[in-house]
């Protein structure tokens, strides 16, 4: 697919917007106001995968072309750091596997960039993408920028995970110091909403506020994005949006983080949110899914290709470890 081509649909379809959805975006903006302080100002990249399946003559994998694109942007010029999550209950020795369910695998990236201009400033972003995922592969690489979060505590208050990453940025190496941990869960929706007082009112109607009600301490911080601009399979080729004038299927994405809790209570989460968008009219078409990060995936250091068996190494030495202390009397 050619870059101007698929930015220009991209651009097509988040900058020239109808009337509802400016006021929906403006309405949103405002009452977030009070967030600015605590929120990320560049981009973040949220690339969801609905078809993970399908022939790639390049890659044997989903996951080895995925980790591609992932080695690829590292060049962008404003990139911060990759957080490749896999769905909770993922099976590490399936990874191979050809019969991959739809949204395995969620890629979250920071970019030190406007949202509107992360893919202008660095053609590869997307040309990766393009041959890395092949039709029948559908994806969709949402550019966004974090508008809110809740709830306002003290941890808020050291501002998002994103915000924190990029001022940990050293300036000489261009590393970041800080990673997502491994073992939390985080719930991750994406989502229509052009209702301006749906948008406004996102903790309620987003099911944000009885998440947290019924998750009580398991649950840290959501933070809601606003998406700029999106481009891939799943944008371009959503007949239900094209047929309303609108060619986007997703105008918000919601990271909500858990911490360390049981696959069990994380399926609970999820099907709490979802039960609040069919509630709301919002569910069609959304993205609800559990989530651990996998990989965190700096500037510079392990070839992305190189860790799954880096990770699976690690953790090895750590059951050895494990086994030799429990062996201890």
């Amino acid at each position: 697919m050619n870059i101007t081509s698929a930015r220009q649909k991209g651009m097509t379809a988040f900058g020239v917007k109808n009337e509802e959805r400016r006021s929906a975006m403006k309405c949103s903006a405002e009452s977030s106001s009070s967030s600015s302080s605590l929120v990320f100002d560049g981009t973040s990249m949220f690339t969801i995968y609905s078809e993970l399946n399908g022939e790639n003559v390049i890659f044997p994998s989903f996951l080895e072309s995925a980790l591609h694109v992932c080695e690829v942007s590292r060049s962008h010029p404003d990139y911060i750091s990759a957080h490749f999550h896999e769905k909770v209950g993922t099976d590490q020795f399936k990874q191979l596997d050809k019969n991959l369910p739809p949204h395995q695998y969620m890629n979250y990236t920071l970019f030190d960039s406007p949202p509107e201009e992360v893919f202008s400033r660095f053609d590869d972003l997307f040309d990766s993408s393009d041959i890395a995922h092949p039709s029948p592969q559908k994806y969709a690489m949402l550019s966004a920028s974090e508008v809110d979060v809740y709830p306002k505590n003290d941890a808020a208050l050291e501002g998002t995970f994103a915000k924190r990453a990029k001022e940990s940025v050293d300036k000489e190496t261009k590393l970041t110091k800080i990673g997502l941990n491994d073992r939390n869960v985080a719930i991750v929706v994406a989502l229509k909403c052009d209702n301006a007082l749906d948008a406004e009112n996102w903790v309620q109607t987003f099911g944000i506020g009885n998440l947290e009600k019924q998750l009580k301490k398991n649950f840290q911080l959501a933070v809601l994005h606003e998406v700029k601009l999106g481009l891939g399979p799943m944008v371009e080729n959503d007949e239900a949006s094209q047929a309303e004038g609108d060619a986007t299927p997703f105008t918000h994405v919601v990271y909500a983080s858990l911490g360390e809790v049981e696959d069990s209570i994380a399926n609970d989460a999820v099907s709490l949110v979802q039960q609040a968008l069919v509630a709301e009219g919002i569910a069609d078409g959304s993205v609800v899914h559990a989530f651990k990060c996998a990989f965190n995936i700096a500037k510079k250091g392990t070839p992305c290709g190189a860790l799954p068996a880096a990770r699976e190494i690690q953790k090895r030495k750590e059951e050895n470890e494990q086994a030799r202390k429990n062996n201890k009397f």
